[in-house]
């Protein structure tokens, strides 16, 4: 945890607004002219170049704007829409969608927006515009207008001749004077007017007119916290109390600089704008001027305020002034009472000072001991006035003194700095050391005498107990003795607030944490030499000899959740995030909106429910990341224990192309295509190629048919003859044999035979020509006769198939077999050869194959071409004939299965 996280957890408040909270480490536009809030949360700055957002870290152009002089800006009633007037046209600008309309062409330099209209204050009057309509519905006052004000449902004018009350039907003048430049604002049923170095106050109701006299001209003015009006006058912003008819003591701002506008944003903030620079006063203003430097300023309390004692004598500090308490001065000025010491109340105010211990009581001032008085204490319903040279006066609740602890009872020395009751011991600050009495016993003993020397101040935070040692830093009683911290070595005064251990110094405030001291922001150094520390209603006050400083009660914790402010991606702005490329670069700011302690919150973000990862400032850049879906989880600090948190943030992340669910998707169809594609070209052009080979197949039957019987006709001549013609004609014949084979085995090869004999003759030619190959038929087709043609087919079919299996397979075995069911038939053709090929199978180029398919089609049958159970092929045939017998032929009719 950083030393500024750790300081802060010790802390339930802050300090608000101790100088004023500039921006100088901001990149701010150039030329600025005003701001307001939107319903947003963010801050919209008016300028030269444009419109810019800003959300506490950094500011983003409005490109949907165009980027020239923002002459004036204002926002409807919920602060949801801006109304920009630029180069002659008014545009509205929604702050939820970010969509932006050309509203009118108007020149205008102030505008004021009243339920449905617009008002633009122009050269020429003003401008009234519907904002539902497009179009100016009509001018009003018809002379040159310097400020516009919407109040309470009503429209009020600032013109070059008075001040004016407009709406739609009628205008009238209130107050007539010639103004060449002015401002104008309103706090219930008053409007003020500043015009030179005047502030006037109209009331609406008794139509009186107040003056009250300016230093100098307000450059800007503004409303704050319903009551005050804040004006920025030569450098300076103050605040005037409308209902004391004053400024409130004190100069608000810290750098020195002309501003064009404040603003006061819906946390009391104040924004004061200059040209180029920008102030954020904030929201407690908690920093005062006192009336006097004085070298040495005390505080104390009673139960009216706040109390100090100077070297002029005490204040009271009410309403953020301080008011002399003139009575008590003039009677210890009467006294030749000389610095104050200390002070204390409790009924009566007892006032310490360098030569003596007073008593006020019913207006009156009366002297309870001589001597230099450095503190005074309420303990145990006594008090305890420590002093210089008597040391520890006791006096009791009726103002008597009841004892003195001195060096005769055991005092390390007489000059005590403070006293301090932790149950029954009372521990003393002397000048010597530390000594503790013991109520109960009496005893005294001592502490530090050597180590310490002059000890200042002892406290005690959660049971431990804290001694500071004037030039020697700050001690922790431990149960070996007392303990350095590292510390300031000049400490002036200790106290408890809150469960804080406070201490002051010559060098500014700090706090503990876990035994460690650590400096309150803006008050180290140079900034806050402090003198004295009284917690009163709810606050640490912290007084130097010449300034008062208020350390607000307020929580530290901001709950306002943390919120995206702006992202892009690729340098390109979005207001959603959906999909992102793999190589995109990803930037995301985020803010929580707390302007006045933007540089004191601590950002930490999640990835994916990662580790929580520190940021510098609270933007997180992304690249390369991986495919899928991400999450990001973004929250702030100011202790360094307590978060808020950011709503998750979603997005999918995709990858390269190539690589993509959707691109993998894309191939898939078309290689499925592109495949359903090739597969119908395919088939196609296998189709057109069948056709062309059962042509070739027919058209070669039919030569060879031809030339075959040339042969044979020829071969028979020859054999008539001598031996030489003998042995040609057998040649002839043999040549006509291998022609005519195929032809035998062809479709029509059985011809008049029946199917049995021509099955017989066929076992019986395998037989011969392949004498390992076992034939074997088992057919049972019915005892009666089948049509012709049908059995060609059977014997056809039969026939390719064992030239197949024993041309081809190489079979050794072959089993037909057949069965007929009623007109059912199933013939089946085994072997154990070496099986056919799948492209052989699929293409059927082969004249056994394509013939086999061709006869199945003929029958309107199914051919089935299987692998056998342990090796071979299977050839199936089944189809569907009815037979009838006729005279002359047999008629075949088929039917699919």
């Amino acid at each position: 945890m950083s030393v500024k996280a750790r300081l802060y957890g010790g802390l339930l408040f802050i300090v608000l607004c101790l100088f004023s909270t500039g921006a100088s480490a901001h990149s701010t536009p150039n030329n600025m002219t005003e701001v307001v809030q939107g319903k947003n949360g963010f801050m919209y700055f008016a300028s030269h170049e444009g419109l810019y957002k800003y959300d506490g870290y950094h500011f983003a152009l409005i490109e949907a704007l165009p980027a020239q002089w923002v002459y004036a800006l204002t926002t409807n009633a919920d602060k949801s829409m801006l109304y920009a007037a630029s180069n002659g046209h008014i545009y509205a600008y929604d702050v939820l969608t970010g969509n932006v309309k050309q509203f009118a062409e108007v020149t205008s330099k102030d505008m004021a927006v009243n339920g449905q209209h617009v008002y633009a204050a122009t050269s020429k009057g003003v401008e009234v515009l519907s904002k539902k309509s497009a179009g100016n519905l009509q001018a009003l006052v018809g002379q040159t207008v310097l400020k516009v004000l919407s109040h309470d449902g009503q429209v009020y004018a600032l013109t070059n001749t008075g001040l004016w009350h407009l709406n739609l039907k009628h205008q009238r003048q209130l107050i007539k004077m010639p103004i060449h430049s002015g401002l104008i604002a309103a706090v219930g049923d008053r409007l003020y007017i500043a015009h030179e170095q005047t502030l006037y106050s109209y009331d609406l109701i008794t139509e009186q007119v107040h003056k009250t006299s300016l230093n100098t001209t307000p450059s800007a003015m503004t409303i704050y916290k319903n009551s005050y009006l804040a004006m920025a006058m030569a450098g300076e912003v103050r605040l005037y109390s409308t209902l004391d008819k004053q400024f409130v003591s004190g100069v608000l701002n810290k750098s020195k600089l002309f501003f064009n506008s404040v603003y006061a944003d819906s946390q009391s903030n104040l924004w004061a704008v200059a040209d180029n620079e920008y102030e954020i006063i904030s929201q407690d203003l908690n920093q005062f001027n006192l009336p006097l430097v004085s070298r040495y300023n005390v505080l104390g309390k009673d139960n009216q305020s706040l109390l100090m004692g100077t070297d002029s004598g005490v204040y009271r500090f009410v309403q953020r002034q301080f008011v002399a308490m003139d009575a008590l001065n003039n009677a210890l000025s009467q006294e030749q009472s000389s610095e104050i010491t200390s002070i204390a109340s409790d009924k009566v105010t007892l006032v310490g000072t360098t030569n003596g211990l007073y008593v006020w009581q019913n207006e009156q001032l009366s002297r309870l001991a001589n001597g230099y008085i450095l503190g005074i204490e309420k303990i145990a319903g006594c008090w305890l006035v420590s002093t210089s040279g008597q040391g520890v006066i006791v006096i009791d609740d009726n103002l008597a003194i009841e004892k003195v602890l001195n060096i005769d009872s055991g005092l390390a020395a007489n000059e005590v700095l403070a006293t301090n009751k932790f149950e029954h011991l009372l521990y003393i600050s002397t000048s010597k050391g530390l000594s503790v009495y013991n109520v109960k016993t009496g005893n005294m003993s001592h502490s530090l005498t050597a180590q310490a020397g002059k000890v200042s101040k002892v406290t005690m935070l959660d049971n431990s107990v804290y001694v500071a040692a004037y030039g020697g830093g700050l001690y922790k009683q431990t149960n070996n003795g007392f303990k350095l911290l590292v510390s300031p070595r000049f400490i002036t005064d200790l106290a408890v607030f809150n469960g804080s251990l406070y201490i002051a110094t010559t060098n500014g405030l700090f706090t503990l944490v876990d035994e460690t001291v650590v400096a309150i922001p803006h008050t180290e150094k140079q900034y806050f030499g402090a003198n004295s520390l009284m917690a009163y209603n709810g606050a640490m006050y912290a007084v130097s000899n010449n300034g008062l400083l208020g350390l607000s009660n307020t929580n530290l914790q901001n709950d306002k959740p943390v919120l995206v402010s702006s992202m892009s991606v690729n340098d390109t702005s979005l207001n959603a995030l959906n999909d992102v490329q793999q190589a995109s670069q990803m930037t995301l700011h985020f803010s929580n909106f707390d302007y006045a302690l933007t540089q004191y919150y601590d950002y930490q973000y999640s990835h994916n429910g990662g580790a929580w990862i520190n940021l510098n400032e609270p933007v997180v850049h992304f690249s390369q990341l991986n495919e899928g879906e991400h999450s990001l989880v973004v929250r702030a600090t100011l202790d360094g224990s307590h978060f808020v948190k950011s709503a998750p943030i979603v997005w999918n992340v995709q990858g390269s192309f190539y690589k993509s669910d959707a691109f993998a998707w894309v191939c898939a169809v078309v290689v499925v295509l592109l495949f359903v594609a090739v597969f119908f070209v395919f088939l196609q052009r296998h189709k057109q190629m069948r056709e062309v080979f059962r042509r070739m197949r027919d058209t070669k039957q039919q030569t060879a048919l031809s030339q075959g019987f040339r042969k044979l006709v020829s071969g028979s001549h020859l054999c008539q003859g001598n031996d030489l013609q003998l042995s040609d004609g057998l040649l002839q014949l043999d040549e006509a044999k291998d022609i005519l084979l195929p032809v035998v085995y062809s479709h029509g090869a059985l011809g008049n035979t029946s199917l049995e004999d021509g099955l017989k003759m066929l076992s019986a030619n395998t037989s011969l020509q392949y004498s390992q190959t076992e034939v074997e038929f088992n057919l049972a087709l019915g005892s009666k006769a089948l049509p012709e043609k049908l059995s060609q087919d059977i014997y056809a079919f039969i026939n390719h198939a064992f030239i197949n299996a024993l041309q081809h397979a190489e079979a050794r075995y072959i089993e037909v077999s057949g069965k007929r069911s009623k007109d059912d038939f199933v013939i089946t053709i085994q072997d154990d050869g070496k099986g056919i090929a799948f492209l052989d199978k699929f293409m059927r180029f082969g004249t056994g194959l394509e013939s086999m398919h061709d006869i199945a089609r003929s029958l309107g049958g199914k051919l089935r071409i299987n692998r056998g159970i342990k090796n071979g092929t299977v050839v199936q045939l089944k189809f569907r004939a009815q037979c009838k017998d006729s005279k002359n032929s047999r008629k075949l009719e088929g039917a699919a299965s």
